[in-house]
């Protein structure tokens, strides 16, 4: 069955509020790695940051796991330095996700044991003895008014010298900078096969649902939310990668 993302290649006369529903699911590797600059480069850099900061006997939390793609990198990765028995446990809200994820681990043939996919709410899961904890283009389609409980909660949950990954679209503090910043990235889509109404449908839908901040207000976030370092290890116009650590 065809997993090429043309979800919005006809015209739609009322373009309804994006969801990541079975539809968007089913196509959500090829949507991710033609609309994410840097995708696949991003998750090989989580992957090492997430085996040296991974400690035997505690966990390592992917939020919005999505299909699992991050995990699977995180799973190769600690396989390859050696580590037989570790946890890696995956969250989302989307079913139809999960059941992506739980189909291409099996594809892999991962250790059951070693992956964990859970079909639940970030804010209300118990996270706990994490030193990695992912959120990969995930906070920005939370509600902002529960962003800084979701950091706490998540903070709460890691060990000491635990580190938080965290990957989001962002906006500009200069409007002619940020207009310059979309334009190019929508240059990006259509480089990778997007046409200006699939573009234009996708925006249209994602209003109001993906809501980004400067890269300052996140910044700002997480030391709010008491993370003694914040650095930025990957940015490309729009999007922005930081490395948050708890001490």
């Amino acid at each position: 069955m065809d997993k090429s993302d043309c979800i919005y290649d006809t015209p739609l006369k009322n373009v309804p509020p994006f969801e990541f529903n079975s539809k968007v699911a089913h196509v959500f590797d090829d949507m991710a790695l033609r609309s994410i600059p840097f995708y696949s480069e991003v998750q090989s850099m989580i992957a090492t940051y997430g085996r040296i900061f991974y400690r035997q006997d505690t966990a390592i939390y992917d939020l919005g796991c999505s299909t699992g793609t991050t995990l699977l990198s995180l799973y190769h990765s600690l396989k390859d330095a050696g580590h037989d028995k570790f946890k890696l446990i995956g969250l989302d809200q989307s079913a139809a996700m999960c059941e992506e994820a739980k189909e291409k681990f099996n594809k892999a043939e991962v250790e059951e044991a070693s992956v964990d996919i859970r079909n639940e709410d970030i804010l209300t899961a118990k996270i706990e003895n994490a030193s990695v904890i992912v959120l990969n283009y995930t906070l920005q389609f939370i509600d902002p008014l529960l962003r800084e409980e979701i950091l706490k909660h998540v903070y709460n949950g890691l060990t000491h010298n635990g580190i938080l990954l965290v990957s989001d679209k962002m906006l500009q503090s200069s409007t002619d900078i940020s207009r310059i910043f979309v334009d190019y990235y929508y240059a990006f889509k259509r480089s990778n096969g997007y046409s200006d109404m699939e573009i234009s449908q996708k925006r249209e839908a994602l209003e109001n649902v993906l809501i980004p901040y400067t890269v300052k207000e996140e910044q700002e976030l997480f030391y709010s939310c008491g993370f003694n370092s914040v650095d930025i290890f990957f940015s490309w116009n729009n999007f922005t990668s930081f490395i948050c650590m708890k001490k």
